[in-house]
């Protein structure tokens, strides 16, 4: 019953308590500002701003001459406003009947989009995400850009009209705007968004029908969970408990409609016309409707309604001739019942779902008596017990999908899976082809031309894909000039395959919960991928932590975690090294690259600092670049002359920061966006580390302790990163939520805990010790302090990448996590992030150091909780000192960081994290044949485990012969040119800093 009933009693005929309490007023205040500092008043036009970008226009239907002329009065007031306050960005979606001709697209300058397909019930999930997926591509495209939303004011209207079966425009515009905040993070459920929607707009956007409900519940479940189902299912019977009740008191002749994604599903006939010899009517006495061996195979968006019909073929002809000559139509049908809801909330395989009176349309506002109808109603009565079965049983292969087609079950979780994730192509594709400007040929025709002429002068030139020449023109109202223009400046789209140099590409597309993406630019980019590039191509997942079927990529991807935050200088040697390993060394120089990251915007994982998407790819490739460009003049890997090696002449300086800018051009990004990533604290120390690194090697090759931390304020400061209504001193500490100090008075403060993660691995955290976490009052604390030394100990001993994460808890449960339990979890604490500082050992002194606000990587506000202030002074100590003589482990006293690294450590690397498992039967039969067992896995891997062509390609894979040699001693020749390091020429290869050690890195 769940799956079908959770929620659904939120509709109209009782309104939740939620809607009628007053609101803040938020929505108002900013809809008041606006008016405010434009001068205009609601009245003038019809314009309203949900948010600073995004704002619907309810246009009235004029009733006379004299209404028709407000209505222009106030639709050119519209477009005024709208060209005065954001010029050129602005784009409109027209979800206005055609058959009203309401406006006009030349009202708007042609920048309409015809939203012919808006569903006049509740709008399909379908239809929900591609909308969502077009307003967010616009907005994203531009910072100024502002997404209007135009459609019919119905204020005063019926929520429901039974003779259309449609749901006023108010609230199925409302559903759709809220989907839109919760679906880009702007409110936390679709709910709230609601509450914002009827502050401005009155009961008249209020939730119409149970099922509507419903489908604000699957807004914010496909944003926490996704489907739990995507495999088809059959609907078998149902059942209506008790009878209509009919005001003449007659027999009830039902008739059913099922439709799957906005296409009817074939029913026996008996079921749909009353003239069907087997139709069967019921009278009250009969108690039970039963729909049986239906047999309809359901998937995606379902709809299953019931009528009543009302007459038969004659009195419908009369009644026809009627309404012709002006009397008042009867209703050929009477709604019963209707029941909306999607396959991929069911459990698979068979079930059965109640549904009582108050869950289902119509059902739910239907009186109990006949003598509550109104005298000569043309509607039912329902008993309070009404109710209805819905039996499923499991869809059997190569089940009957529309119009007769076969889908299996990969057919289906395709489609129900494709529009949930915001897919740039998608977005991009729906919008130019809902656009009302039709392109010109010719000019199609001219910017192919000029692209093929660039492309000729520049091979390394990204190709324009025909979807985005289509579009330019459609915005740019088939002008040529301004076309062209907007070609060279738009971004690439996320899920494109972007060539950034020769045999090196980025593939990014959204996806989640581990389940495979689906949509017409990723198959479009993998088709491409497959068709030029055959086998040779072998993709670098730099968001492995979210791992899907990889049946896409033949299974040729290597996964990279990059979950826990920046990720260390060794970590980013160990990918830079792996892929200058594939694209250098190996025999076969027709091998490709691909770098694959997951573009979901998830706001949770940015509260979490988890590198977006963007961000990794472009990381990795600075990264890479900067490392391929020192050494891109050395033979192979490194393997050239000793003296050629060392020689500065053949090094080209190129910087991370550098090619990081390098990335934005090709990828058509903003300055802005890449000196933004730059910015973030962690990301620029790392980019300066990795530049040292490569030139001149560590300054530190010693391990240090962490012995104790101090927070506190700088006291130079007079801001505060978060100011609520009331707040007006900073505090001392960082205000993150409240407790009771010992007086039993509520105080503000924080319940801090700091984690140290080194090498992948946790060897510290407040959690893991005896005693509870402290609470931090504001009045009572000035520094917050953590001593890290445990019993005998001078502290934690830390080598090569470490993190430190200073959190606020909250405790969830009494049962406090310590040393009595496995460790602390997410059921009994909820961690908010205070700040965290990344570092590489090998580029701190072995002393105390200080590390102010600017260094440290701290939430933005819009992304704290509320009411949580970091106050801008905040500054951090750090007390290290070296490690005692006899806590050094005479075999890991120093790091290597492999400039060179050894050929088998990168085909361990890639090994280790490729999709594919190896035949352990098969690598032995390739031993045999006097194949190294390392490329004899790897070979495997790369062919799917097909024994002869592993062979017959394992020679491909160098592995370490004289060149290991050679490469220890550039190693140490460069570390002795630094003149700093004693006993350089003992570097050892076993200790984590570099591509050289695996160490401890949490694989």
């Amino acid at each position: 019953q769940s799956e079908l009933v959770r929620g659904r009693r939120m509709h109209a005929s009782v309104v939740p308590s939620h809607h009628k309490k007053e609101k803040g007023g938020l929505s108002r205040l900013w809809s008041a500002a606006v008016e405010t500092i434009t001068g205009h008043r609601e009245e003038e036009d019809y314009l309203i701003y949900i948010t600073k970008r995004l704002i619907i226009c309810p246009v009235s239907a004029p009733p006379d001459t004299a209404a028709a002329e407000s209505h222009k009065k106030k639709l050119r007031a519209s477009v005024a406003r709208l060209q005065r306050d954001h010029g050129e960005h602005f784009l409109v979606w027209n979800m206005t009947r055609p058959d009203k001709a309401l406006v006009s697209p030349k009202d708007f300058g042609m920048q309409v989009l015809d939203v012919t397909n808006f569903p006049l019930y509740v709008p399909t999930l379908h239809f929900t995400f591609d909308f969502c997926n077009m307003i967010r591509y616009w907005l994203k495209q531009d910072p100024l850009n502002v997404a209007v939303i135009l459609y019919e004011d119905a204020v005063g209207q019926p929520h429901v009209d039974p003779m259309r079966m449609a749901i006023n425009d108010e609230s199925r515009v409302a559903y759709l705007v809220s989907a839109f905040l919760a679906y880009s993070n702007e409110t936390k459920t679709a709910f709230d968004a609601l509450d914002i929607v009827t502050d401005l707009r009155g009961p008249a956007s209020e939730v119409a029908v149970p099922s509507q409900t419903l489908y604000y519940r699957y807004i914010d479940d496909i944003s926490g969970h996704g489907f739990s189902n995507t495999e088809a299912i059959s609907l078998d019977c149902i059942f209506v408990h008790t009878i209509p009740l009919l005001a003449n008191n007659g027999q009830c002749k039902p008739v059913l409609e099922i439709t799957c994604n906005g296409v009817a599903v074939k029913l026996d006939e008996r079921y749909t016309s009353i003239r069907h010899p087997k139709h069967q009517n019921f009278s009250p006495k009969d108690e039970i409707m039963v729909f049986e061996s239906l047999g309809a195979t359901v998937w995606g968006d379902v709809v299953i309604s019931c009528y009543h019909v009302n007459m038969g073929f004659v009195a419908k002809e009369a009644n026809k001739i009627e309404g012709r000559m002006g009397s008042k139509k009867t209703p050929e049908h009477l709604p019963i019942f209707r029941i909306c809801f999607h396959v991929g909330f069911l459990q698979p395989g068979g079930q059965m779902q109640r549904l009582k009176k108050q869950d289902l349309d119509f059902a739910c506002d239907a009186p109990t008596s006949t003598k509550d109808l109104d005298k000569g109603s043309e509607t039912l009565a329902l008993l309070g017990d009404f109710s209805v079965d819905l039996v499923f049983q499991r869809a059997t292969e190569g089940a009957a999908g529309e119009e007769g087609t076969e889908k299996n079950d990969t057919t289906i979780a395709t489609e129900l899976e494709e529009f949930i994730f915001p897919s740039d192509f998608s977005g991009l594709s729906n919008i130019s082809e809902m656009h009302v400007v039709k392109p010109s040929n010719e000019y199609l025709f001219l910017i192919t031309e000029y692209l093929r002429l660039q492309k000729s002068q520049d091979p390394k030139r990204a190709d324009v894909n025909e979807k985005v020449r289509e579009w330019v023109l459609k915005r740019c109202n088939n002008k040529l000039d301004p076309a062209i223009s907007m070609l060279e400046k738009m971004p690439s789209l996320q899920d494109e395959l972007v060539r950034m140099e020769d045999r090196f590409y980025i593939l990014g597309f959204p996806w989640k919960h581990g389940r495979t993406p689906a949509n017409e630019g990723m198959d479009n980019a993998l088709k491409r991928l497959k068709d030029e590039m055959g086998g040779k191509f072998l993709v670098w997942n730099l968001s492995g932590e979210d791992k899907f079927d990889y049946v896409k990529f033949d299974h040729q991807v290597i996964n990279w975690d990059l979950s826990e935050g920046m990720p260390g200088l060794g970590k980013m040697m160990e990918i830079c090294h792996s892929m200058r390993y594939w694209l250098r060394v190996c025999s076969d120089r027709d091998q490709v690259l691909v770098l694959l990251v997951n573009e979901l915007e998830d706001s949770g994982k940015q509260r979490q600092m988890v590198l977006s998407g963007k961000a990794r790819a472009a990381l990795v490739y600075s990264c890479f670049r900067a490392l391929d460009d020192f050494h891109r003049d050395y033979k192979d890997f490194g393997g050239g002359s000793s003296q050629a090696a060392l020689d500065v002449g053949f090094k080209k300086n190129t910087t991370v920061a550098q090619s990081l800018f390098e990335f934005g051009r090709k990828r058509n990004l903003k300055d802005n966006d890449m000196e933004d990533i730059l910015q973030v604290p962690s990301f620029k120390r790392l980019a300066n580390d990795f530049d040292i690194n490569i030139k001149t090697g560590l300054q530190n090759l010693l391990p240090i302790v962490m012995m104790r931390i101090f927070v506190q304020r700088n006291h130079s400061g007079e801001g505060v990163r978060r100011v609520d209504a009331g707040i007006k001193a900073q505090p001392n500490i960082p205000i993150f939520g409240e407790d009771r100090n010992e007086g039993g008075v509520h105080v503000r403060g924080c319940r801090p805990v700091v984690e140290v993660v080194n090498q992948g691995r946790v060897v510290y955290s407040t959690l893991l010790q005896q005693s509870k976490p402290t609470f931090f009052d504001e009045k009572e604390h000035e520094v917050m302090n953590f001593t890290l030394a445990a019993p005998g100990t001078q502290g934690v001993t830390i080598l090569g990448d470490v993190m430190i994460t200073c959190y606020h808890v909250e405790i969830k449960s009494d049962q406090m996590p310590g040393l009595t339990s496995p460790g602390y979890n997410e059921d009994t604490v909820d961690k908010k992030i205070i700040f965290r500082y990344c570092f590489h050992t090998g580029f701190v002194p072995a002393t105390p150091f200080r590390r102010t606000i600017s260094e440290l990587d701290v939430l933005p506000s819009d992304l704290l909780p509320t009411g949580a202030i970091v106050p801008d002074d905040l500054m951090v100590d750090f007390v290290v000192a070296p490690p005692a003589s006899s806590d050094i482990d005479a075999g890991s006293s120093e790091q290597k960081v492999s400039l060179f690294p050894k050929f088998d450590r990168c085909i361990e690397d890639m090994s280790a994290l490729h999709a594919v498992d190896a035949d352990s039967k098969k690598v032995e039969a390739l031993e045999n044949r006097d194949v190294d067992p390392k490329v004899a896995v790897f070979a495997l891997q790369r062919t799917n485990n097909d024994f002869e062509q592993a062979y017959l390609m394992h020679s491909n894979f160098r592995l370490d012969d004289d060149d290991v040699d050679m490469s220890l001693d550039q190693s140490s020749e460069a570390a002795s040119r630094r003149g700093s390091i004693k006993g350089a020429s003992n570097i050892s290869s076993g200790i984590p800093g570099g591509l050289g050690s695996r160490g401890n890195t949490g694989r």
